[in-house]
């Protein structure tokens, strides 16, 4: 799925601000990623984003909203080309792995850790400096519903975001009193290129048809559906407002009851 940012915008999430935060969003040119990138450039943000592959998607957002893109692979060693950023939205992540423990490979465990919980980690390390010495920051991590729930065939994501909760809840409590919080949005299945690719998967595995794997999602959830990358995507702006200043350390579910 791919947003659309070269029609009508009107019904995006934000308003209009007198002063620009500089934003960086991980994982920008993926469904959530674009959907995150979208609201905080219609908000009136200066808006950077990291993608890995998909120089189309990137090129778009950089010619509809002048956001700037950085073609960064996480699996292996970099370097971040700018880090005075005032709103950090850890968004990349994976899910590489659906066999049970005991058959799961120590190299898609040792990716899926490093892109999900490793990266976010070095990001805030190289973020902090500047939010600290200007007194004012927000990181938010894109976690998910299994970042408070177990799941079978799912070790390395349950456990990277497990590990990402975490860290959140630590560095929300380091910096309390600085004017920097650390919060995570843990969102359901989401309408997006990455479920599609896990129901392809799924049903391939299964014998059944994509649609039937996708019914089984939208009906684990009491509203009926699943999440649009929108809905996600206001959560995580409220996030980074002055309003939010006292949210810290929680782990918000955007999940439409699933968890409750």
């Amino acid at each position: 799925m791919i947003v659309d940012v070269g029609g009508d915008m009107s019904e995006s999430v934000g308003s209009e601000v007198s002063t620009p935060l500089r934003v960086m969003v991980t994982g920008g040119t993926g469904t959530l990623g674009e959907a995150v990138v979208l609201a905080f450039a219609k908000a009136g943000h200066r808006t950077y984003f990291q993608y890995c592959r998909n120089e189309r998607n990137a090129n778009r957002l950089t010619e509809a909203l002048g956001a700037e893109g950085f073609k960064i692979d996480f699996s292996r060693d970099f370097t971040l080309p700018e880090s005075d950023f005032d709103v950090l939205v850890n968004c990349a992540g994976i899910n590489i792995s659906r066999e049970q423990a005991h058959s799961v490979d120590a190299t898609s465990w040792d990716r899926m850790l490093r892109v999900n919980v490793t990266v976010p980690f070095l990001l805030s390390q190289a973020v902090l400096p500047g939010m600290l010495r200007r007194g004012w920051g927000r990181i938010i991590n894109v976690g998910s519903i299994y970042s408070l729930r177990g799941a079978v065939n799912r070790a390395p994501y349950v456990a990277s975001k497990h590990a990402l909760s975490g860290l959140t809840k630590v560095m929300a409590l380091e910096y309390a009193t600085t004017g920097v919080t650390c919060n995570e949005i843990c969102p359901s299945a989401i309408d997006s290129d990455m479920i599609m690719r896990i129901a392809e998967n799924t049903a391939r595995a299964r014998g059944v048809t994509v649609d039937d794997i996708l019914d089984e999602y939208r009906a684990m959830n009491p509203v009926g559906r699943m999440a649009t990358a929108g809905e996600v995507a206001s959560a995580v702006l409220y996030l980074a407002s002055p309003e939010a200043g006292f949210i810290n350390g929680t782990s918000i579910p955007v999940d439409g009851g699933q968890i409750v």
